[in-house]
């Protein structure tokens, strides 16, 4: 694909439908669904938001943000919201 933009729409499209088919599966959530986007597929807009990791990362004075704040902040790093994960974790090992 020459356009950039349907080529995202297309990973996007396919992320969507394997997250919805590997939930079906007993203990599988989101965050499990998220993770192996990004690690086992290298999808590079994956993005666990409710992992504790990356809410601690964010954390201030007024504490941690909750997953729907962190994804919402997070739609600024599509397509790369698994890299901005990637930093995020770094972050917090670093504390």
């Amino acid at each position: 694909m020459d356009d950039p933009e349907r080529c995202y729409q297309a990973l996007k499209a396919r992320d969507s439908r394997f997250d919805g088919r590997l939930q079906v599966l007993s203990g599988i959530g989101d965050w499990t669904a998220q993770y192996i986007a990004m690690r086992a597929l290298g999808e590079p807009d994956a993005f666990p938001s409710s992992d504790i990791g990356l809410l601690r990362a964010l954390e201030n004075g007024d504490g941690r943000p909750a997953p729907k704040e962190l994804l919402a902040r997070s739609e600024s790093w599509r397509p790369w919201r698994a890299y901005g994960a990637q930093h995020l974790w770094t972050e917090d090992a670093d504390v």
